[in-house]
């Protein structure tokens, strides 16, 4: 019983300590003795891929007999980095071919494991879903290669892949980066300006250094200038045409307000339509009177009769329909 429990003790142990580790597993040395004892692991950035530079070595770890070695979840962050792990030879051999190198992917949520083989990294698992669709990539284009196409045909089968088939953003980021290495990104930005717009906006509200993809952000600056100017134009053209509208409403309006004055003023009686008019020229009911010869309370039943009619209620808005400057 005893030793049953200690068993279970040392298997939880050793299982809370691989749960620890981010990448693990063997490097596979033809002659360890011809190789130092140690491998390094470094950071690497996005601009830093097409010529294989190791940058900002974070951590070294060391390898046992058996070619096995590991690194802690401390040493990786928490969103996806490009990482690379290097073996070094204690002396250097001309013309060397040997891949010292492996480059991956990875966050500190993640794991890898590098499994037996007869290359020094052999193949691995892992369980970062970036790394995969990059793998996914690197494959595309290795079939590219041995396929022996021509340059064109290799160039818009690449650029087909990386739009429709890569989901996360730095995979599609390293797939512009290697379009821009080729010196084929600007032509393809002129077919398929709003793909890039897209791409770039994401990358913005990303958590990817904005370091990376300034040469994005560079190359499109003149597609977002065009973009605005387009909208500017478009709110302009609207603007004008809002503008346009208004006035021939106005029109409308005005014309179908006199048309309707017009038809109450044509039910006036000719004696009505004179005294209106002499409203509108400013005359008081007295002159009003004295001019047509009639009485002032002759002239008081006729204004009556008009504002009836006209369906207003003073001289002021008699002047104002009349004249238009009702409000």
């Amino acid at each position: 019983m005893y030793k049953s429990f200690l068993v279970f003790i040392f298997t939880l142990f050793g299982l809370q300590l691989s749960a620890q580790n981010a990448v693990s597993g063997f490097v596979n040395f033809d002659d360890s003795e011809a190789w130092k004892p140690k491998i390094y692991l470094s950071q690497v950035p996005l601009s830093g891929l097409e010529h294989n530079k190791r940058q900002m070595r974070i951590a070294i770890a060391d390898i046992q007999d058996n070619g096995f070695f590991k690194f802690d979840k401390k040493h990786f962050s928490d969103s996806n980095k490009i990482y690379q792990l290097h073996v070094e030879r204690i002396r250097q051999i001309v013309n060397d071919t040997v891949t010292t190198n492996v480059t991956f992917m990875l966050s500190g949520k993640d794991k890898i494991e590098f499994k037996r083989g007869n290359q020094v990294f052999g193949e691995y698992s892992t369980t970062n879903h970036a790394d995969k669709e990059w793998q996914k990539l690197k494959a595309f284009e290795s079939n590219l290669v041995s396929q022996y196409l021509v340059q064109g045909e290799m160039t818009d089968s690449r650029k087909g892949f990386v739009k429709d088939s890569l989901q996360i953003l730095m995979v599609k980021l390293i797939g512009i980066k290697q379009l821009e290495s080729k010196q084929l990104l600007d032509k393809d930005i002129s077919e398929n300006p709003s793909y890039y717009l897209d791409v770039l906006a994401d990358l913005k509200e990303s958590t990817i250094d904005a370091s990376e993809y300034w040469f994005l952000e560079k190359k499109t600056a003149y597609l977002t200038q065009m973009v605005m100017e387009k909208e500017l134009q478009k709110s302009r053209w609207l603007n004008m045409g809002l503008g346009f509208l208004v006035l021939v409403l106005g029109v409308v309006i005005i014309g179908m307000k006199k048309k309707r004055q017009a038809v109450l003023i044509s039910g006036l009686s000719k004696q009505e339509k004179t005294v209106r008019n002499l409203i509108l020229q400013g005359k008081t009911n007295k002159e009003i009177a004295n001019e047509l010869f009639i009485s002032l309370s002759t002239v008081k039943t006729h204004i009556t009769n008009i504002y009836s009619k006209l369906n207003v209620g003073s001289r002021k808005e008699l002047v104002q329909k009349s004249t238009g400057t009702s409000t």
